[in-house]
């Protein structure tokens, strides 16, 4: 057989084999290729429309549920039509899952979550009919009790599609790959039949085609022997059969590249996306009903460090009252290189903190830092730096350092991390905060009283040292000096009971505005709630709120109690004498305590001696406290009998040397009540202490009352006594000197003084601390019974007024947007005074503006400022609320542009009044 034909058998042959073959492999392929495509078209699209359903399904009753809960009743079009989009949605789903051949229990899953679907669709018309017709509350109960069987049958129906679903394209998946297995052995079985046709041809082949052949061969025989998912090329093609080959070989390898990389690659994801979703879950359940931020920050390091991978691991915590982060917890510390404690920009920890961002380092140099074992010790070479933000706020940050690259899953799970755990961290931390000022009140008191019990032990040391040094002074000098030590040392001490008295009076105002904020709301619902409006409360829950309503205002007095007490002690009570009228003092304990007198069956006698001037120089307000303050006592100790209330001059002999050249007024309350034993008389003006201390005392109290009355006579310049007999009565008696002012108007007669006052514009419109505006408007009302008369019926005046309500405290708003609506006022509200500027921007209706003091992003004091700064603004009334009663509060307010004034928590009747004498100024 001659070469030429030989060369045309062998190649003709070995064409031939590997045409077969080829054909084979793409065909094989071609079914691979199919397989991927039902894999991807049928179980993909099934899953996707699942998916679709319980989202729309979710959402539909999110957008009703938003419909029910918002202020307005009006159900918009827009409202409805974004609805229907949604069951459209929802019912297409459906229907492009019945058109898949599916087995049995699929369809029968599928026709059951129809059937659901449809009778939620019926639900779903019910509750829009409802809310046409603005009935929320029956909406609200066909959503969550009517169909609430349908709501669970739709989950679980969802559920487990979706579980099923899941099931099916992992059997897809491992069926593609057990075929590419089985394909892959046909086609190396194949190749190895070819490659033995082709060693038999290449024995009486030229040799001159040997070397291609070889290399071919190669090439194909090592493809078979590769781990990974690179098939390998022929590099050098040929202009012949050969090179033929060559080319459908490289073709064939890069379309089974291309498929099992896609099969790899969806593999991967899910299985990334399976564990970032279950660690994620492990570490919020992880952190659940921890109250402390040291144990919250313990277990999420330890937990978080070696879910990552990661070998070392530190949280850092901001502190409160600084930019400085400290060290809380570590996972295999090193206290000796760590760091303790960073500033914001210090480092990569700061930097991280001030941009709120992560940062990632690779290639960490040798002397970062040690990861010890008792082995050895060697340093990480990946280091992650994640902030914990709330809010947009870095509250916390933590440190992660590795020996390897963190993974695509690894960065997964802490971007999640990055986004979601400040919430539960910064509930814990203001949990925590709460129970420090708790503690830190606790502490302060005891503190306060250790104090001053070293400071009497000092000064009874001081006094024995003075008697030592006044018969040793010409002895020694030495003791001279050791004598002004110590005096140094005393008034060290001094200072600092000085500053302790200090953050007491700044806890004690921090404190009134934390109890005013709730107290606010408290009281305004109860009042709203006892009033009864609607009619639709029994006399019993009439009797509750009522109950509720005094339980408020008894805890108001006592914090007032407690604030004036505060201030007199630190000396920062003023004193604003003014004309005081006899006559209005004498309305004033009439009108407030006759009520009480017929309650309790009593008689209640007010004397005023007829040479009395009808003008008296004093601060009214300060003399109307300390006469409310013994008049209660006197009828609360009082079960039978009267209770005197005399106004008279001063006899010389009954007054102070100090006051004898002035001219002073004595009043005196008398009642025939339990009396008090002598041995008590002094103990009763001591605050907090009352003549009966046990624990079965049976007259309720603080025993502040008394206290406050002793210090604010002698801030007024006056003095108490006392006169009691156990179980005959008491006689309290102020004496009170007249401010050295001219008394020309003594002359006048009451009704001229009456008068003078009742023309006085500017009466109702003052607006002073805790009660003095009720007491004000009580006496102006009474005065002019016409001016009463047009009071009341001022309601109607305020129907349809426009409000804007600036607080950012909810309960506030809530209670305060009740009370004005349930009087026919319009209200929106902002939570701060940013807010609050905007809305006056885009509204150009408001009439008056209720504006909060301390608030976030802007204050009342500069959001005030910035609307007087608005041309079309600059007469809109606005009213100071706030609940902090620090001293000069109201000159702060006047002077940032406020109208006027008025304190929490907010008397609603007072502030209604204050309402409509803005309105209609």
């Amino acid at each position: 057989m001659s070469f030429k034909r030989k060369l045309y058998l062998g190649f003709g042959s070995v064409i031939a084999t590997m045409i077969t073959i080829a054909v084979i492999g793409l065909v094989i392929i071609q079914e691979q290729k199919q397989s991927m495509q039902i894999l991807v078209n049928e179980n993909y699209e099934r899953m996707r429309l699942v998916n679709t359903f319980q989202f729309e399904i979710n959402n539909t009753a999110r957008m009703v549920r938003d419909v029910i809960l918002k202020k307005e009743n009006e159900f918009t079009q827009e409202e409805e039509k974004l609805i229907s989009v949604s069951r459209r949605n929802t019912a297409y789903a459906v229907e492009k899952l019945k058109q898949f051949e599916t087995s049995e229990n699929v369809a029968e899953l599928i026709t059951t979550l129809d059937e659901l679907n449809q009778s939620y669709e019926i639900g779903f018309q019910k509750i829009s009919a409802l809310l046409h017709e603005g009935k929320k509350e029956e909406a609200t109960k066909v959503l969550i009790e009517d169909y609430r069987d349908v709501r669970l049958g739709l989950v679980s129906t969802v559920e487990k599609l979706i579980e099923i679903e899941e099931t099916a394209m992992n059997d897809a998946v491992a069926a593609s790959k057990k075929m590419f297995e089985r394909t892959l052995s046909g086609f190396l079985y194949l190749l190895a039949i070819g490659f033995l046709i082709a060693i038999a041809i290449t024995s009486w082949v030229i040799k001159s085609i040997m070397s291609r052949i070889t290399k071919v061969n190669t090439v194909i025989s090592n493809a078979s022997n590769l781990e990974s998912n690179k098939l390998p090329r022929i590099e050098e093609i040929s202009k012949d059969e050969i090179g033929e080959i060559a080319l459908a070989y490289n073709r064939m390898a890069e379309s089974l590249e291309k498929h099992m990389d896609q099969e790899n690659l969806l593999k991967e994801k899910m299985q990334v996306e399976n564990w970032v979703k279950s660690n994620f879950i492990d570490i919020l359940s992880m952190y659940q009903g921890i109250q402390d931020v040291q144990s919250f920050a313990n277990l999420f390091i330890s937990k978080i460090t070696p879910i990552t991978g990661a070998s070392y691991g530190a949280f850092y915590l901001k502190s409160e009252n600084a930019s400085m982060f400290s060290k809380l917890a570590a996972y295999a510390d090193d206290h000796d290189n760590a760091k303790k404690v960073f500033y914001k920009g210090e480092g990569l920890l700061g930097q991280a903190v001030l941009e709120n961002r992560m940062i990632s380092l690779d290639q960490v140099p040798e002397n970062y830092i040690k990861i010890r074992s008792g082995l050895g010790e060697s340093t990480p070479r990946y280091v992650k730096i994640i902030p914990i933000s709330y809010e947009g706020k870095v509250i916390a940050v933590f440190e992660l350092a590795s020996f390897y690259p963190f993974n695509e899953q690894h960065e997964r799970l802490l971007e999640i991390i990055y986004r979601t755990v400040g919430v539960s961290l910064n509930s814990i931390l203001g949990h925590m905060k709460i129970e420090k000022l708790l503690a830190e009140a606790q502490t302060m008191t005891e503190e306060l009283q250790s104090q001053s019990e070293e400071l009497q032990q000092q000064q009874e040391e001081l006094r024995m040292i003075n008697e030592q040094l006044e018969e040793q002074y010409k002895k020694s000098e030495e003791k001279t000096k050791e004598l002004e030590k110590i005096k140094l040392d005393l008034e060290e001490k001094n200072r600092h009971v000085e500053l302790s008295s200090k953050y007491k009076s700044e806890f004690l105002a921090n404190m009134s505005h934390e109890l005013r904020t709730p107290l606010n709301s408290m009281l305004i619902l109860s009042q709203l709630l006892a009033e009864n409006n609607e009619n639709n409360l029994t006399e019993k829950q009439v009797e509750y709120a009522n109950t509720i309503h005094s339980a408020g205002k008894d805890l108001l007095d006592l914090i007032n109690d407690i604030l004036d007490l505060s201030k007199i002690e630190s000396g920062k009570m003023e004193i604003f004498p003014e004309e005081v009228l006899f006559t209005d003092i004498k309305r004033f304990v009439e009108h407030h305590f006759s009520p009480v007198a017929r309650q309790k069956n009593l008689e209640f006698e007010i004397v005023v001696d007829d040479n009395l001037p009808y003008v008296f120089m004093t601060d009214n307000q300060r003399l109307k406290q300390i006469l409310k303050n013994l008049l209660s006592n006197a009828f609360k100790f009082t079960h039978q009998g009267k209770v005197t209330i005399e106004f008279k001059l001063c006899n010389n002999n009954k007054i102070n040397k100090s006051l004898a050249h002035k001219h002073v007024v004595a009043i005196s309350v008398t009642d025939t009540g339990i009396g008090i034993a002598k041995d008590k008389l002094q103990l009763i003006f001591e605050a907090f202490h009352q003549a009966d201390g046990t624990t079965s005392r049976k007259y309720g109290g603080t025993g502040l009352g008394l206290s406050i009355c002793k210090e604010l006579a002698q801030l007024l310049g006056g003095f108490i006594e006392v006169e009691s007999t156990l179980g005959k009565g008491s006689t309290f008696t102020l004496f009170l000197p007249e401010y050295d002012i001219s008394l020309d108007q003594s002359h006048l007669s009451t009704q001229e003084a009456a008068a003078a006052i009742l023309e006085d514009t500017n009466l109702i419109e003052e607006i002073v601390e805790h009660d003095e505006c009720e007491n004000l408007s009580e006496s102006f009302i009474e005065s002019n019974g016409e001016q009463s008369i047009e009071l009341k019926n001022m309601k109607e005046l305020i129907a349809g007024k426009k409000v804007l309500l600036v607080d950012d405290d909810m309960r506030n708003i809530f209670s305060l947007t009740t009370a004005l609506e349930m009087n026919k006022m319009v209200v929106v509200f902002a939570e701060n005074g940013k807010e609050a500027i905007e809305i006056l921007q885009n509204q150009r209706d408001i009439d008056l503006v209720l504006m909060d003091i301390m608030m976030p992003v802007m204050n009342g004091y500069d959001a005030i400022k910035a609307i007087r700064n608005m041309e079309e603004y600059q007469s809109l009334p606005i009213i100071a609320l706030t609940a902090k009663a620090m001293k000069h509060d109201r000159e702060k307010c006047l002077e940032a542009g406020a109208s006027d004034y008025i304190s929490k928590p907010v008397n609603l009747d007072q502030l209604l009044s204050l309402i409509r004498v803005w309105l209609y100024r």
